[in-house]
């Protein structure tokens, strides 16, 4: 396989890894754009992203890859909502 059957192969898989390794991520957008791959959303820590980072970097080796992966803001609210 060659070119974009191969990209979306590859996308695939990693999709399929990346819910079925030990971190069952699911949140994850993964996009094909012609020549690179985007891989954005959150997780919840930074032992998550990087072991993301590691999946998506062993699935789409030679690839472009641009990622935007946050760390989900998990502290407590600040103040008190006003629903009025």
């Amino acid at each position: 396989m060659t070119g974009i059957a191969d990209t979306e192969y590859r996308v695939a898989h990693l999709r399929d890894r990346l819910a079925d390794d030990e971190i069952g991520e699911l949140g994850l957008r993964i996009e094909c754009h012609g020549d690179h791959v985007t891989v954005r959303g959150t997780v919840p820590s930074e032992q998550r992203r990087a072991a993301v980072e590691r999946i998506v970097a062993q699935v789409l080796a030679g690839l472009v890859v641009y990622t935007d992966i946050t760390l989900a803001d998990d502290r407590p609210p600040v103040g008190v909502e006003d629903l009025r």
